[in-house]
């Protein structure tokens, strides 16, 4: 379209030169008097032509200003999606791979309950339980604790019951339950920090990393982030809802106390399913891992 234009831009401007040197032969041929006051006065009569083709002549720059000016918002978009295209690959292709490691790093956790709980659970077992089992022997060692407060009459603060969960749990396995935790704290960091990601993006993201967690994990990654080394893991707790799967009992009473509501409630509701509401009630009687 344009070369098109330019073309004929160009023979219009050959013919007005053509015009220009013929000019005598034309006004002879109009029997049109040669005389600089003739032609002067014939000119004249030209005036208000010549301001509607000046007028049509601003009007076709500043439509060709417009299009210029399109034309590079146009570029700029796409170069812009682009780049977003380019980063949500790159990212994902980031994140899975944490994802990985995190499912990785899970089954190198470890933990064996305390003398204490086994005493008060005969039928559980020492056995130094991994991945699962191990979040979930972590979860039982919580618990009993949380109702040892309990039954002494004693309420837990928010401090008191950071300072149990790393008593009880956390400072005997540090060195696997804190590195699973850092990996999980930097996955959502990121997927929080990232600029290119919208509300609803970052929100499926942290929802596959919540469906990883089983509810013992979820319960313990509650506690885990009450404390200071945790760093401000409690903010990503709240802002991806990991609590919503928390398994229901004592902890997870616990812990209400010290979250707000949006923690449990996911995207759609805030109750737990019944059927963790009863399996909590007494499930040491039998420790199968």
């Amino acid at each position: 379209m344009r070369t098109l234009l330019l073309y004929l831009a160009a023979t219009v401007l050959i013919l007005v030169w053509l015009a220009w040197v013929l000019q005598k032969a034309v006004f002879y041929h109009l029997g049109i008097i040669w005389e600089p006051s003739t032609i002067g006065q014939w000119g004249d009569s030209f005036g208000a032509l010549n301001a509607l083709f000046s007028a049509l002549a601003f009007v076709a720059v500043l439509f060709t200003l417009k299009q210029q000016r399109d034309d590079l918002a146009r570029q700029q978009r796409q170069i812009f999606n682009a780049e977003q295209n380019q980063h949500r690959q790159r990212f994902e292709d980031n994140f899975f791979q944490l994802l990985n490691v995190i499912r990785e790093n899970r089954q190198d956790v470890r933990f064996i309950n305390s003398d204490e709980y086994l005493q008060a659970n005969p039928k559980a077992t020492r056995r130094n339980k991994r991945g699962h089992q191990a979040f979930r022997a972590a979860y039982r060692e919580m618990r009993y604790w949380i109702r040892i407060k309990k039954r002494s009459g004693s309420s837990l603060n928010r401090q008191q019951l950071a300072e149990l969960y790393a008593e009880k749990v956390h400072s005997r396995y540090e060195s696997t339950l804190g590195a699973y935790f850092r990996l999980v704290y930097e996955t959502l960091d990121r997927v929080e920090r990232d600029t290119h990601l919208n509300a609803q993006e970052k929100d499926e993201f942290g929802n596959l990393v919540r469906g990883q967690m089983t509810s013992f994990e979820a319960s313990i990654a509650g506690c885990n982030a009450l404390n200071d080394f945790a760093k401000d893991f409690g903010r990503l707790v709240v802002r991806f809802r990991l609590l919503k799967y928390a398994r229901a009992g004592d902890v997870y009473d616990e812990l209400r106390h010290h979250y707000p509501p949006e923690t449990f409630q996911g995207r759609e509701t805030n109750r737990p399913p019944a059927a963790d509401v009863a399996d909590d009630v007494d499930d040491d009687v039998a420790d199968e891992e």
